[in-house]
C-alpha cells in the first residue's frame, strides 16, 4: 500500500464560488464542517465497524460525507440558492452527487453502500423515487423547451450542468482531507468517470432496495442502517454548527475519589463488572454511585459509547440531571450549558427556560437560546443523557430519524433505574427493545432496583442473555431496617387527625395518594398546619413554572409537609420522618417508603398504609395485587430488606396482566423486525409522544397570556402554560363539556395560519394545580387574528 501524500490547496481557488446553503455558506466550508463531525463521531462510537461487520466502515463514511453534496454544483441549484430565476424544478441534488462514487478504488458492494447513503441523506427511497422521470415524461417536457437542457433529463444535466472545474479541485483535495480527518493510512488512486455511462441512482439503488430489503439478521442491513444514519448525523450536525462530540474518559470520574474507603460491597462489585449487570439494593444505598462506577469500568476497558440514564418521571429526571452536572462539571454550570450531561423528556423546553430566565430578560434572545439548547440536547452531543425510556423506544417505533437514533445507540450503555415503575405494556416494549438492541448493537445494560418481582427479573435476563447479578450484602440489609408498618383502618381522609398530630410534633411528613384529585383534597385539609413555604403538593397537573418551583423547593427548602402522587416514588433524594399512604402494590410502596428515614439516622420510622384506597384506584392498580399486598403486610411489623423478595413473589405469583404483556412483547418484537434502512418512517415523533405521554391542554386561567405569546410567535413561552393530561382524563373532560377546541389565527411570514389548541375550562391554582371538579365559565369559541 502506498504511503499518504500531503496535498496543498491550489492557489486562487475560490472556495465560496459554489454555495451549499442559501445563507451564503460555501460548499467546501460545509464539507469541512461535516468532516469535523465525522472525525468526532469516529472517536465517540468506535464499536460501529464491529457492529456493521465492516472494518473499513469509517473509510466508507468519510467518502459518503465528502461526496454527499457534490451535486449542489448544479448551475440551476446554485441559482436557486442565490434567489435567482432557475430551472431547478424541485429536483434533487443527491442524484448528481452519487455518480462520483464511481471514481473510488473500492469494491462494488462498498460503493453501493456509499451511494445508497448519499442518495438517502435527505429523502427516504419511497419518497425519492417520485423524482425518477420516465422517457415519455422527459420527452413531453422536451416539446415545451426552447433550447434549454431538460431539467428532468438526468444524463443531460449530469453532463452539462455541473461545475466541473470546481469538482476537479474537490477531487484533487480528497486525499489531503482523508489525511486530515480519516482514520486509516491509505492512499487512493481515483478513477475517471464516464458520465454518459452512469445510470440514474434512483433506478440503480432506490428501486432495487424497495423491491427487496435486507433483514435485520443480514450483514448488509446494519451496514446500510448505520452508514445511512452516520451520514445524516454528520450532515445535519455540520449544518447546525455542531462540530464536537465530547467523550467521557476515566479521569472524568475523579469526583468518585472522595468516597474512597466508604464504598458498600455492592458498589465496589459494580465497579469491577464488565458487561450486563443487575443490581438489587435498598433505596438510599448508593445505587447511582454504583452505576457511575460501572460506567467508569466499561470505559476503562475500552468500551466507548453514549450513556443513557433512564428514569420514569420528569421530576426525578430533572433532579438527576442537576446532580450529575454537579458531579461531572461543577455546581456553577447551568443545565443549558453543559458539556457532558444532557437531558431529554417531553417538557425539556420549560425545564431549560427556567434557568435561562435567570440571566436574560430579552424574549428574542431567550427564544434563540432555547431553540439552540433544545437542539443540542436532542442531538447526539452529550455523552451522558438522562432520559425517559421513550427516548429509546421511539427509535424502535421507527419515528422520523430512527436511523440516527440507532447510530447513537451503537455500543451504548443503558442504566435503568427503578425499572419496576412501568406498566406492563411499557415494560414489555422495554424488554423487546433490549433483546433487539443487545443482539444487534452491542449495548451494555445495568438494571438497578430495590424491588423487582422474580418474573420481571427473568424476562430481563432472558432478553439480555449474558449477565451478572449483584445484591447488597445481608449484613448491609440489616442496617437498612428502618421502617415500621402500621395498617390504618379506613381511607387517607380518615387519617387527617393523625397526620396533623405528626405535623404538630414537627415531624417531616409525606402523604401519598394514588390520584391527583385525592392529593389535592387532602392537601387542602392539611395546608393550614404549616407555613405556606414549608408545604408542597407535587403531581402532574401543574404548569411548568409551578412544577419546577416545587421540585426546587424540595431540594433547597426545609419542607415539613409533602403531599403527592406516584412521582414521589422514584429517585427523589429526600429524607422525611413519617409517611401516610393510600394502598398500592408492594413494589410501589417500598419505593415510597424509601423517602422516609433515607439516611438511616432516625432509628425505626413509621410508614402508615391505609386499608382502603380511592374510588378510582382500580384504573391504576389491579385490585387483586392490592389485596395480596395488604395480606402480606398484615403479617409484618418491621420491614426487613432481606425478606422483600419473598414478599414480592407472594404478591406477584404471576404476571398481573400476562396476556396483555405477552401480546405487547410479541407485537413490538415483530414491529422492530419490520424496520428497514432507507424506508419511510411510520409515524411522526409528535404522534408517538401523544400516544404515551398524553395530550397538552391549556388551563383557561392562562388563555390571555397564552394567546399573547403565540401572537408574538413565542411558542416556547406559550407551551410553558400547557399541562399534559392522560387520554382517559381528556375524554372525561371532553364528555362533560369542560374541554373545548379553540382555533387562533396567527400571522407567520405574512401568511395567516390556523393555530388550534385545547382549552380546559377548570379552575387552576398555583398551589393546587388544575382542579378537575371546579369548572370556570367558558369565554365561548374564539377566533383571533393577529
Amino acid at each position: 500500500m502506498k504511503q499518504k501524500q500531503n496535498q496543498t490547496r491550489p492557489a486562487g481557488f475560490d472556495v465560496n464560488r459554489v454555495l451549499a446553503k442559501s445563507d451564503g455558506k460555501g460548499l467546501l466550508t460545509h464539507l469541512e464542517e461535516c468532516l469535523e463531525v465525522y472525525r468526532a463521531l469516529c472517536q465517540a462510537l468506535p464499536t460501529i465497524p464491529a457492529i456493521a461487520r465492516e472494518e473499513d466502515f469509517f473509510d466508507l463514511l468519510f467518502f459518503a460525507v465528502y461526496l454527499h453534496d457534490w451535486g449542489k454544483t448544479h448551475g440551476e441549484f446554485q441559482k436557486l440558492l442565490k434567489g435567482e430565476r432557475n430551472q431547478w424544478l424541485n429536483s434533487r441534488h443527491e442524484i448528481y452527487s452519487v455518480p462520483f462514487v464511481e471514481m473510488l478504488p473500492l469494491s462494488l458492494d462498498q460503493k453501493k453502500l456509499i451511494s445508497q447513503s448519499i442518495l438517502g441523506h435527505h429523502k427516504d427511497f419511497e419518497t425519492i423515487q417520485d423524482y425518477l422521470y420516465t422517457k415519455p415524461q422527459i420527452k413531453d417536457y422536451d416539446n415545451n423547451l426552447t433550447g434549454a437542457i431538460n431539467p428532468h433529463d438526468f444524463h443531460e444535466n449530469l453532463k452539462h450542468r455541473l461545475d466541473i472545474p470546481y469538482l476537479v479541485e474537490l477531487k484533487k483535495r480528497l486525499q489531503s482531507y482523508y489525511d486530515k480527518y480519516g482514520s486509516g493510512k491509505r492512499f487512493f488512486e481515483l478513477k475517471s468517470i464516464d458520465f454518459s455511462s452512469q445510470e440514474n441512482p434512483i433506478l440503480k439503488y432506490a428501486k432495487p432496495l424497495l423491491n427487496k430489503s435486507a433483514e435485520p439478521g443480514e450483514k448488509s442491513y446494519w451496514q446500510q442502517m448505520l452508514l445511512w444514519g452516520c451520514t445524516k448525523q454528520c450532515d445535519q450536525m455540520g449544518s447546525a454548527g455542531i462540530n464536537e462530540l465530547p467523550i467521557l474518559a476515566p479521569d472524568c470520574f475523579k469526583f468518585l475519589d472522595k468516597l474512597k474507603g466508604k464504598w458498600f460491597a455492592h458498589q465496589e462489585s459494580c465497579g469491577r463488572h464488565e458487561g450486563n449487570l443487575f443490581l438489587i439494593a435498598p433505596t438510599g444505598s448508593g445505587k447511582t454511585e454504583a452505576a457511575l462506577k460501572w460506567i467508569k469500568k466499561q470505559i476503562s476497558i475500552g468500551h466507548q459509547g453514549r450513556i443513557f440514564y433512564i428514569l420514569p418521571y420528569t421530576a426525578s429526571i430533572n433532579a438527576m440531571h442537576q446532580r450529575l452536572i454537579r458531579d461531572f462539571e461543577g455546581g456553577e454550570i447551568k443545565p443549558g450549558a453543559t458539556r457532558y450531561i444532557g437531558i431529554f423528556h417531553g417538557k425539556i423546553t420549560q425545564y431549560l427556560a427556567k434557568y435561562f430566565e435567570e440571566i436574560s430578560d430579552d424574549p428574542e434572545e431567550s427564544r434563540s437560546w432555547l431553540r439552540k439548547m433544545r437542539e443540542l440536547h436532542r442531538q447526539m452531543v452529550h455523552p451522558f443523557k438522562v432520559v425517559t425510556p421513550f427516548q429509546i423506544l421511539k427509535y424502535c417505533y421507527g419515528v422520523k430519524g430512527f436511523e440516527k437514533g440507532f447510530v447513537e445507540l451503537a455500543g451504548a450503555m443503558l442504566i435503568f433505574d427503578e425499572i419496576h415503575a412501568y406498566d406492563s405494556q411499557t415494560f414489555a416494549q422495554i424488554v423487546s427493545s433490549l433483546k433487539w438492541l443487545s443482539e444487534h448493537l452491542l449495548i451494555r445494560v445495568l438494571v438497578m432496583t430495590a424491588t423487582l418481582p422474580s418474573f420481571m427479573l427473568s424476562e430481563l435476563q432472558e432478553a439480555l442473555g449474558k449477565f451478572d447479578v449483584v445484591r447488597a450484602e445481608e449484613k448491609l440489609l440489616e442496617k437498612f431496617t428502618r421502617h415500621r408498618i402500621q395498617l390504618k383502618e379506613g381511607n387517607i381522609f380518615n387519617q387527617v387527625a393523625d397526620i396533623k398530630a405528626s405535623l404538630l410534633k414537627g415531624e417531616r411528613t409525606i402523604v401519598v395518594c394514588n390520584t391527583v384529585a385525592n392529593a389535592q383534597r387532602i392537601f387542602l385539609q392539611l395546608q393550614d398546619m404549616v407555613d405556606q413555604e414549608r408545604a408542597v403538593l407535587l403531581h402532574s397537573r401543574f404548569i411548568a413554572e409551578h412544577r419546577l418551583e416545587k421540585e426546587k423547593a424540595l431540594i433547597d427548602n426545609d419542607i415539613l409537609l409533602l403531599v403527592g402522587t406516584q412521582a414521589i416514588e422514584v429517585s427523589l433524594d429526600i429524607d422525611f420522618d413519617i409517611m401516610f399512604t393510600e394502598p398500592a402494590p408492594l413494589d410501589a410502596l417500598i419505593q415510597r417508603f424509601g423517602r422516609i428515614n433515607r439516611r438511616r439516622n432516625k432509628g425505626i420510622c413509621s410508614v402508615n398504609v391505609c386499608l382502603e384506597g380511592g374510588e378510582f384506584d382500580h384504573y391504576i392498580y389491579p385490585r387483586e395485587t392490592i389485596k395480596r399486598t395488604l395480606v402480606v403486610l398484615e403479617r409484618v411489623t418491621i420491614i426487613r430488606e432481606k425478606d422483600l423478595q419473598e414478599m414480592l413473589d407472594e404478591v406477584y405469583p404471576d404476571w398481573p396482566e400476562k396476556r396483555k404483556y405477552m401480546e405487547t412483547r410479541e407485537g413490538f418484537s415483530a414491529s422492530l423486525n419490520r424496520l428497514r434502512p432507507f424506508r419511510r418512517f411510520r409515524e411522526e415523533e409528535e404522534s408517538f409522544y401523544d400516544r404515551f405521554t398524553g395530550i397538552p391542554v391549556l388551563p383557561i386561567t392562562y388563555q390571555e397570556e397564552y394567546e399573547e405569546h403565540i401572537s408574538r410567535l413565542d411558542f416556547f413561552k406559550a407551551e410553558s402554560f400547557n399541562i399534559t393530561i392522560h387520554l382517559g382524563m381528556f375524554h372525561k373532560l371532553l364528555k362533560s363539556s369542560k374541554m373545548e377546541r379553540i382555533v387562533a389565527v396567527i400571522n407567520k411570514k405574512d401568511k395567516l395560519k390556523p393555530f388550534p389548541y385545547w382549552l380546559v375550562k377548570c379552575q387552576y391554582d398555583p398551589q393546587l394545580g388544575l382542579l378537575e371538579d371546579e369548572e370556570m365559565p367558558s369565554p365561548g369559541k374564539i377566533t383571533l387574528t393577529f
